[in-house]
């Protein structure tokens, strides 16, 4: 039993060296938890709108203060995106793939490792109250996920009621690398601060010309809001 405790008291000796690290060398680390609202933005006008999907996010911040009120800030986070669909059409995948009629639903999951380089400016607001404004770019890679699709599924000369389901990401599937900018404001009471920020993906995760279902042949980009809740340690 004792090696986890020791593992425990390493932990616990590392963070508080980061955090004595952090305060006397202008760093600052933090931990981040939300929730997200993504979409995927997708070229042909043929595939319905409302493509709200709740997701997740966690990980950790590390920022840099330049001066007083400007700072850098990175970090590593594991975040959710994708999009959802529903509705009593083929979803833009044509007749020949699936039939009209019955409910049709098409959900894609995402699962990112991200890595942000934001620039920030903090507004104080009180003495232990500030604004807090960051934007810059980001890079993402696609972990895993599933990209399923629920409906009316020609099979050749069969029509099956069922589920068609591919890993999102791979060779039939989305691209792994994904790049955009990103933007936030929030407020930081002490050691807390609640934030709202917005993703663009600028990059093209599209899958190869021979799209396969459940995907769409074409562009596809990310965009997602996110609220977040981070601690300074």
């Amino acid at each position: 039993m004792r090696n986890p405790y020791r593992l425990l008291l390493t932990s616990l000796l590392l963070v508080s060296h980061l955090s004595l690290f952090a305060q006397t060398k202008s760093w600052q680390i933090g931990l981040q938890v939300g929730l997200n609202l993504s979409a995927l933005q997708l070229a042909d006008p043929a595939i319905p709108p409302g493509r709200a999907k709740f997701g997740l996010h966690l990980g950790a911040t590390l920022s840099y203060f330049l001066k007083a009120n400007l700072f850098l800030q990175s970090g590593l986070s594991l975040t959710s995106k994708g999009m959802t669909m529903s509705g009593t059409s083929s979803l833009g995948f044509g007749d020949n793939f699936v039939l009209p009629g019955r409910q049709t639903r098409l959900v894609s999951q995402q699962w990112y490792a991200q890595l942000p380089l934001y620039l920030g400016y903090t507004l104080p607001l009180g003495s232990t109250t500030k604004l807090v404004l960051h934007a810059g770019p980001y890079v993402a890679y696609g972990l895993g996920g599933k990209t399923q699709l629920t409906g009316d599924i020609i099979y050749g000369d069969m029509i099956e009621y069922s589920t068609w389901q591919e890993p999102t990401f791979g060779e039939r599937g989305l691209q792994r690398l994904d790049v955009g900018l990103g933007a936030g404001v929030g407020l930081e009471l002490g050691r807390a601060t609640l934030g709202l920020s917005y993703e663009a993906g600028l990059r093209d995760i599209g899958p190869s010309p021979l799209a396969y279902i459940p995907f769409y042949a074409g562009s596809y980009k990310n965009r997602l809001v996110a609220l977040s809740v981070a601690h300074r340690l």
